[in-house]
C-alpha cells in the first residue's frame, strides 16, 4: 500500500473517534467572552477548555504542544509535528471560539450538547468552526498512525478571538511567536455552493459607524422644521438626526449600486462588495419615543471591499459620499456626521494557480473519489473575513478549505454531514504528503 493509501484507510478507522471528540468539542460553551452583549467573565475560558481538548489529540498525533495566551483564560494551542527537516511546512489552522447560540429554545437539540444523529452533528460551532479543527487534529493523527513521517514540519493552530476579529490575540499572536510555515490551510466551513470547496481569498471588511446629531423638539414641530429647512435656515427650531441619517443611508446605498461596477475582482462575483446597514438606533435623548424629534442617530455598517483595493482609498470614498450629503444640508452642514471605524480585517489572496493551491485542489478530488463529494472542487473566494488574511499578509500562502455548509454558520440548528468531516481529513492529510513529502 502507498503512504496515501494507508492514510486514507487510518482516517476511516478513526471515525467514530473523531465524530465523538467532535461531539465533545461542541459540549464546550467556548462563546466569545467579548461577542456583543455577553457576560465576559461567565463565558472566559471556554476556549481554552477548547484549547486543552486539542492539545490532547495534537500530543497524540506526535507533536509537541503549547497553550499561551495575551489575556488569562483565552489560550491558543498549537502543536508542531516536526518533520525530517528536508520539505516544506505547513499549518492546520482554526478558531475555537464559537458566536452566542441565542434563544436555546428555537433550536431542535440542545445547541451545546454535541448530539448526533446518522448523517450530522449538531450544535454551535459544529460548522463554525469545530469540525475543522477536529478533523485536521485527525488528520494529524493518521498520518502518524499510518507510520507516515512528513519531510516538512506540520503546525496545528487552534486560535482564540476570530468570531470578534481579534487576531490579535488569536492567529497574529501565534504567528509572532513564531509557528510560521510555507503554506496554510484555514478550515472555515467553505461549503457555499458546493461543499468542501477551496477558498483562496477573502475580501476586505470594514465596519463603519455614522453618527448624526440633531435637535430635539415637540414632534408637531416637523411641518416647521422642515418650512424652515427648505429655506435654507442655518438655525431651525428643530433638526431630525434620523432624517439626515436616512439621506446619508441612501446615498451609500447608490454607492453600493455602483461598486457593481467600480469595484470588482476577477475571483468575486459582481455584486458581491457591498455596504450594509446592519444596526440602526435613533431618537430623542430627552425621551424615546414619538413626541419627540430624534436628536441623535447611529448607523452601524460592515463594509465588505475587494483584497487589492487600499483600504485609505475605500474609506476615502465612503466619506465623500457623507460630505456630500451634509453640504447639501443647512444643518448637517454646521453639525458633520461623525465617521468612526472601529473594526478592520484587510482582504487576502493566493492566487488560484499557486502550486499550494492547486495541490489542495488536488488533494481534494482524490480524497473525495468514490463519495457523494466526487469531482473536482469549486475553487472561489470566501464571502467574509476569515484569519486567510494574515497568513497572506505574511507572506504564506493559504486557502480555506472546511466541512460544514456556510449557511449553517451563525445560524439556529446548526449542524455538519459527518461524510463531510471525514473528507475534509482525508483532504488534510492528503495535503501534508504532497506538500511536507514523505520520507
Amino acid at each position: 500500500m502507498t503512504a496515501a493509501d494507508r492514510v486514507l484507510g487510518r482516517v476511516d478507522g478513526l471515525r467514530e473517534e473523531m465524530i465523538a471528540t467532535l461531539g465533545d468539542a461542541i459540549a464546550v460553551r467556548s462563546v466569545n467572552p467579548t461577542y456583543p452583549d455577553q457576560d465576559f467573565d461567565d463565558l472566559v475560558g471556554g476556549e481554552t477548555e477548547v484549547a486543552r481538548l486539542l492539545a490532547g489529540v495534537y500530543r497524540e498525533a506526535g507533536a509537541e504542544t503549547e497553550l499561551f495566551g495575551e489575556v488569562p483564560g483565552r489560550d491558543n494551542v498549537v502543536g508542531v509535528v516536526h518533520g525530517e527537516g528536508d520539505g516544506r511546512s505547513l499549518i492546520f489552522n482554526g478558531h475555537v471560539d464559537v458566536v452566542p447560540a441565542g434563544d436555546a429554545d428555537a433550536w431542535t437539540h440542545d445547541p451545546f450538547a454535541g448530539f448526533r444523529d446518522e448523517t450530522h452533528v449538531w450544535g454551535r460551532g459544529s460548522v463554525d468552526m469545530k469540525a475543522g479543527l477536529v478533523a485536521q487534529a485527525f488528520a494529524a493523527r493518521a498520518l502518524r498512525e499510518a507510520g507516515v513521517r512528513l519531510g516538512g514540519d506540520l503546525i496545528l493552530q487552534g486560535v482564540v478571538g476570530e468570531e470578534n476579529l481579534e487576531h490579535h490575540l488569536g492567529t497574529s499572536a501565534v504567528l509572532a511567536r513564531g509557528y510560521t510555515a510555507d503554506g496554510a490551510i484555514i478550515a472555515e466551513p467553505t461549503g457555499a455552493l458546493a461543499p468542501l470547496s477551496v477558498m483562496p481569498a477573502t475580501p476586505g471588511v470594514l465596519v463603519l459607524r455614522i453618527t448624526v446629531t440633531g435637535r430635539t423638539g415637540h414632534a408637531s414641530a416637523r411641518s416647521l422644521m422642515r418650512s424652515q429647512r427648505r429655506a435654507g435656515a442655518e438655525d431651525p427650531i428643530a433638526a431630525s438626526a434620523v432624517d439626515g441619517a436616512l439621506a446619508i443611508h441612501d446615498a451609500l446605498r447608490r454607492l453600493e449600486t455602483e461598486w457593481e461596477r467600480t469595484r470588482v475582482d476577477p475571483l468575486f462575483e459582481p455584486g458581491q462588495f457591498t455596504i450594509g446597514l446592519d444596526v440602526i438606533d435613533g431618537g430623542a435623548r430627552a425621551g424615546r419615543n414619538v413626541a419627540f424629534i430624534p436628536d441623535e442617530t447611529t448607523l452601524d455598517y460592515a463594509i465588505f471591499y475587494p483584497p487589492a483595493a487600499g483600504i485609505a482609498d475605500v474609506q476615502a470614498e465612503i466619506a465623500a459620499v457623507v460630505a456630500r450629503v451634509a453640504g447639501a444640508d443647512p444643518w448637517l452642514r454646521r453639525h458633520p456626521p461623525v465617521l468612526d471605524w472601529p473594526m478592520h480585517y484587510p482582504g487576502g489572496r493566493t492566487d488560484g494557480d499557486d502550486p499550494f493551491c492547486q495541490i489542495v485542489v488536488a488533494a481534494r478530488e482524490d480524497a473525495a473519489a468514490g463519495t457523494a463529494y466526487a469531482g473536482a472542487p469549486d475553487v472561489r473566494p470566501f464571502p467574509s473575513a476569515t484569519d486567510l488574511t494574515w497568513f497572506t499578509a505574511a507572506g504564506i500562502p493559504a486557502v480555506g478549505l472546511g466541512p460544514g455548509a456556510l449557511a449553517m454558520a451563525h445560524a439556529v440548528d446548526e449542524r455538519c454531514a459527518i461524510d463531510e468531516v471525514v473528507c475534509a481529513a482525508k483532504t488534510y492529510a492528503l495535503s501534508a504528503l504532497r506538500w511536507c513529502g514523505v520520507r
